[in-house]
């Protein structure tokens, strides 16, 4: 189904004015965090949840050291699965709590 020419045009300008504020990276930034679980997979989002993100680095709250020390074998691969699903390079690194 084609989208009504006022919804696109209305997605356009929100996207451009969120640009001429300079707010359309924080905006992705947030997508990883309200995304998290469709990203990542139930099994991770159950013992990591995501802080905040700035300039690129993602920081996420673990439960226990043993996921911990499984997440950080892992960052290379959750990096990559994360921008993927955004589309662009958002994250580029993992930190862990």
């Amino acid at each position: 189904m084609k989208t009504p020419w006022h919804t696109a045009r209305l997605g356009r300008a929100l996207q451009q004015a969120l640009e001429r504020q300079g707010l359309s990276r924080a905006v992705r930034e947030q997508e990883v965090i309200i995304r998290w679980e469709e990203i990542v997979g139930t099994a991770i989002a159950n013992h990591a949840a995501p802080e905040r993100i700035r300039n690129g680095v993602l920081w996420i709250q673990v439960t226990d050291a043993s996921w911990r020390h499984e997440l950080h074998l892992m960052r290379g691969g959750l990096v990559e699965r994360i921008n993927k699903a955004l589309g662009e390079t958002v994250v580029q690194e993992l930190r862990l709590r």
